[in-house]
């Protein structure tokens, strides 16, 4: 057994123990020698510093560790040594490397570096006792350049991702070149072109410079990626960035010079792209798995930003299901997937195709052809286009090495709704958006034909490189075969154009951006289009969408008859408007789609259209559907909260056959989101159900507009507070200490900023209501915030000084700081919204201000309905409620008797999404229901407020000092309820209320 197999594990998890500091010391000391070949005489102990006034615990070579007992009390400490730690050793380092500082209690590892003299943290990680090759993996960028690395997507992800050394050291350095090329004509038109195609992709603006940061590096290892793939050296980066490397070697679209070549301008990014490709070179990646770049991509992007951005790339098990269902004959049927993000569906269907050639017998060179010829993929992602064009690579395996003279990797970045199209009376052209300009104009007639097209593209970039005249490039034009003279015209229009940005140093991408962004238009021609359409397009809901993206979605489903508007305008969602433009633009007579897309398509009234088939100019006809909204997890399950509802929908082009009755379901847990396919066969299991029930607003209750989600009091830390210990006279009682209160809920990054502490006038400390301080007909333990509430008024620090609320002032100023520095940003560097924005979300907060009444108050979310009744006060509800005000307390009673019933939980079940282990929300999904208003002249409705008045003071009497979780406590008062037989007596009232 090796030390790795034998002894890594073992000693990992005494590490992860925080054992004592000589222990720690013995056991990283083994870890340096055994783990990265220190020799015991390179590993210095207790080193005095130059000017004697503190000792590093560990130095070897660059890299100073801190040794501590508890990182948790320790590290102010640390944050005060460690800047003195790596000056000195900056200083006595033979290494060119820069000094890096650890800090570790062996649970954690913090990893410090200094810049323009202040010490900034780079990266941290938590040390997992049952995977201790994902340690090894983080700590290798710093202490080792061992080579042949088993390139494992979990290793990888530690070695490269969003927590890793390598990461840290090239954000340092492309922040400095940020800072030094981003005026840069060249460059700064790369990412403003970027910015926009992410505004195509995600419907808002999300492309701020970090972002594009982290897409440069991201891009940077997924090229040095595919080069190590096929063996070919990575120390030429103009090489490794353009795609020449793959070029020479025969493989053509693979890998191009596109946005994120920039760092090249300057011999300090050129060093960053070897050393980077250096890492991925320690690699043995001609064994790397096909699912590596996805699971690095979402390492590096953060969780929370990804569940904002909707990107979730499909799980491998359902991917590879998907198209094994809807390519039945692969070697005939072409294959494209409109929005193939990092290329799984892709990497299946090559896959599938290679298959069924070795069972047929074809020669490799023929099974190559057909993968090129037969399966296709377009995103307007720029950096998703990168991964899935190396995906795509890798799924051809060793048959790559009998690749033709020539390969082309048939994967594309462009606008598959086609968004830049713009036709007129006699012509269409395909717009070029230029940042700040007009855009450009290619005509059709040349987009339509790929070789015309390349050759007036050869045209365009021979005229810029000879900086000949606009006349002299319009007669060349001309001469091309097949252009027509109005196509060579306007095509010497936009010559003239690009010229003057050419001239304006505005140029090195524009041969990308042509050859992209017509190819959508290429692919819909009749002869182009696809058998087989798969894929999991974008699922972004009209209120989402910025103003101009959501009049482009109008407009693109009243062209199909797929608008409806009214209350129903803000449930739209692009992913529709995908299915019908991919099947009218992509999709061949008779051809199959195949997509996963938001479970409500299967039955909520928004897609009725859609499930109808008939779309105006294309019709597309239902063949079937797999429910999947009882597998978990499938989308944003890193955060292990994932309520996201999925099906697939299946379809074919002019199919008239009625929809199947029936549909499968598939059903169970999987270890984790991209399971292959042999465990989602051992962990699913299967059935057939009718094809859900449609929903239906036309029984909507009254009550469904006078019930509002509480305010979203966030971060927690800020608001939500306990009282702070004081001295023997006690505080005062007008202004009272507090802190903001830590908990298991809080997010990155709040868990790492202090709360604030001191003293808040009495009148802004108030009760909230808590999604667990409710229970049936009973109010549970509330919690202290404070809320900046001047009666309907809300404060921020400045409007609390002024009106002479010095305290709370001060307060909401630490706080306004903290979020004014952590919160997200927007493109242009602004908080995407104020700390009180935040807080009074959807007037979520303020709405709550107003004299005392009555209110009815009923959870968000849990495996059972819970409500329960307030009465006067200044008791504030949190997100996790809903609440209403009501007219009266019989009201009250009727409503809450509805609201605790089986019954209701029953009729709404079906349309709740799932959590991981369970049905979640509940929402307004109860208001759906035809529950009429409570009228005191109805027996049954007063009947029902009896019945809630007598269940009231049962759980109010219920004993619940031995139940010390809420959940515990709901129980209690349920079975109490159970006994009395008040429970069973309202089940049958409300069964009476609502039809079956």
């Amino acid at each position: 057994m090796t030390w790795r197999q034998d002894r890594l594990p073992e000693l990992v998890r005494a590490i992860s123990g925080r054992p004592r500091h000589e222990a720690l010391r013995g056991h990283i000391i083994e870890l340096l020698r055994s783990g990265f070949g220190a020799s015991y005489e390179d590993i210095a102990h207790e080193v005095y510093l130059l000017d004697n006034t503190g000792r590093i615990d560990t130095l070897w070579g660059a890299t100073v560790i801190e040794l501590k007992s508890d990182l948790r009390r320790e590290i102010g400490d640390v944050l005060a040594r460690m800047p003195a730690y790596i000056a000195d050793a900056a200083a006595r380092t033979q290494s060119s490397a820069p000094v890096t500082g650890v800090a570790t209690d062996g649970a954690t590892f913090i990893a410090y570096g200094l810049r323009d003299g202040e010490l900034h943290e780079l990266a941290r990680y938590t040390t997992d006792p049952e995977r201790p090759d994902e340690l090894m993996a983080w700590l290798e960028p710093l202490l080792s350049d061992r080579p042949d690395l088993i390139p494992a997507p979990r290793i990888v992800a530690q070695t490269f991702g969003r927590g890793s050394l390598t990461f840290a050291g090239a954000r340092v350095v492309l922040d400095a070149l940020w800072a030094e090329l981003q005026f840069d004509p060249e460059v700064r038109l790369k990412r403003d072109l970027w910015d926009g195609l992410l505004r195509e992709a995600y419907g808002e603006d999300v492309g701020g410079d970090a972002l594009f940061l982290q897409h440069t590096y991201l891009v940077v290892v997924v090229k040095a990626i595919a080069a190590r793939v096929l063996d070919l050296p990575v120390d030429d980066p103009e090489a490794l960035l353009s795609g020449q490397a793959l070029v020479d070697e025969g493989i053509v679209g693979a890998v191009e010079a596109d946005f994120f070549d920039w760092p090249l301008k300057t011999p300090t990014g050129t060093d960053l792209v070897r050393q980077i490709a250096t890492q991925v070179a320690r690699f043995r990646l001609r064994d790397v798995e096909a699912d590596v770049l996805k699971v690095l991509y979402e390492s590096l992007v953060d969780p929370e930003e990804r569940h904002d951005l909707g990107e979730y790339y499909t799980p491998d098990w359902l991917a590879g299901r998907i198209v094994a269902e809807a390519v039945n004959a692969p070697l005939t049927q072409r294959v494209i997937d409109p929005a193939c993000g990092s290329g799984t569906f892709l990497f299946h269907a090559v896959r599938r195709l290679i298959a069924a050639g070795n069972a047929a017998g074809w020669p490799a060179p023929d099974i190559l052809e057909a993968c090129a010829d037969k399966v296709r993929g377009l995103d307007v992602h720029p950096v998703a286009v990168t991964l899935a064009r190396v995906t795509w690579l890798l799924a051809l395996g060793e048959l790559v090495l009998d690749r033709p003279a020539r390969l082309t990797v048939p994967v594309f970045l462009g606008d598959a709704l086609q968004s830049n199209l713009r036709r007129y009376l006699d012509r269409s052209d395909v717009l070029v958006e230029v940042p700040n300009e007009q855009p450009l104009q290619v005509p059709t007639g040349f987009a339509e034909d790929q070789a015309l097209f390349e050759q007036g593209l050869d045209v365009l970039s021979q005229g810029l490189r000879d900086d000949a005249t606009p006349e002299a490039v319009g007669r060349q034009l001309l001469r091309i075969s097949g252009a027509a003279p109005a196509d060579a015209d306007a095509l010497t229009g936009t010559f003239a154009r690009l010229q003057a940005l050419y001239r304006a140093g505005r140029n090195g991408i524009w041969v990308f951006i042509f050859r992209n962004l017509v190819r959508p238009v290429w692919l819909s021609r009749p002869e182009q289009r696809a058998d087989v359409l798969v894929g999991n397009p974008p699922w972004i809901v009209y209120r989402h969408l910025s103003p101009a993206m959501k009049d482009r979605l109008r407009e693109g489903l009243e062209g199909y008859g797929l608008w409806l508007g009214g209350n129903l305008a803000s449930q739209q969602d692009i992913c529709a408007l995908f299915w019908a433009r991919a099947a009218e633009r992509y999709l061949s007579t008779g051809g199959r789609v195949a997509f996963v897309l938001p479970y409500a398509v299967l039955n909520a009234p928004v897609f009725a259209a859609l499930r109808a088939g008939r779309m105006n100019e294309v019709q597309v006809g239902l063949t079937g559907a797999w429910a999947l909204e009882r597998v978990w997890p499938i989308f944003g399950a890193q955060s292990g909260s994932s309520t996201t509802s999925t099906c697939v929908l299946f379809g074919r082009r002019d199919f008239e056959g009625a929809p199947p009755q029936e549909i499968d379901r598939w059903e169970g847990h999987l270890s984790r989101r991209d399971a292959g396919e042999a465990e989602a066969a051992r962990n699913l299991t299967h059935t057939r159900i009718p094809w859900p029930r449609p929903r239906t607003l036309i029984g909507e209750s009254l009550y469904r507009s006078r019930f509002r989600n509480g305010a979203t009091i966030y971060p927690r830390r800020f608001f939500i507070v306990e009282a702070e210990q004081t001295g023997r006279l006690g505080g005062r009682r007008d202004a009272p200490r507090m802190r903001g209160r830590a908990g298991i809920l809080d997010k990155l990054p709040w868990t790492e900023v202090e709360p604030p502490r001191g003293p808040v006038e009495t009148p802004f400390l108030r009760q909230l209501v808590l999604g667990e301080s409710l229970a049936p007909y009973r109010l549970l333990e509330t919690v202290t915030a404070v809320v900046p509430l001047d009666g309907a008024r809300l404060l921020d620090a400045a409007g609390a000084a002024s009106a002479g609320h010095r305290h709370l002032a001060a307060w909401l100023r630490d706080a306004e700081e903290k979020w004014s520095e952590r919160s997200s940003k927007r493109a242009d560097g602004r908080t995407a919204m104020t700390l009180l924005q935040r807080i009074d979300h959807m007037r979520n907060l303020s709405a709550q201000a107003g004299p005392p009444t009555i209110r009815v108050l009923y959870t968000k979310s849990g495996t059972r309905l819970s409500a329960t009744t307030i009465i006067g006060g200044d008791t504030l509800v949190d997100h996790m409620a809903y609440w209403a005000p009501v007219r009266s307390q019989n009201e009250a009673n009727y409503l809450t008797a509805i609201l605790n019933s089986s019954i209701v939980l029953g009729k709404i079940s079906e349309f709740q999404p799932h959590g991981q282990r369970d049905k979640r929300h509940f929402d307004n999904l109860v208001w759906t229901l035809p529950i009429p208003e409570y009228d005191a002249d109805e027996a049954l409705h007063r009947d029902l407020a009896a019945a809630a008045a007598r269940a009231e003071a049962v759980a109010a009497s219920v004993d619940l000092s031995q139940a010390r979780h809420f959940t515990a406590k709901r129980r209690a008062i349920r079975e109490a309820l159970a006994q009395d037989g008040v429970a069973a007596e309202i089940e049958a009232l409300v069964d009476a209320l609502l039809p079956p």
